[in-house]
């Protein structure tokens, strides 16, 4: 039962979109050049938001066009 419940949460969580938020930095090691790239935050997808951000988005390209 408790491998049971595991592989129920590992099923909720695979593949629900979320937002990520990251921060690349170029560095050098031994003459290599390398990105780090690191994760600085992660919330899931308020679709209500995102929804007005682009519409808002949308307004304004369409408004400079004219």
């Amino acid at each position: 039962e408790g491998g049971d419940k595991y592989q129920m949460k590992l099923k909720e969580v695979c593949w629900a979109p979320h937002l990520f938020r990251v921060s690349v930095t170029p560095h050098e090691y031994n003459n290599e050049k390398r990105q780090r790239i690191t994760v600085r935050d992660v919330a899931s997808v308020d679709y209500s938001a995102e929804s007005k951000h682009l519409l808002r988005e949308i307004s304004n390209i369409t408004l400079s066009k004219k």
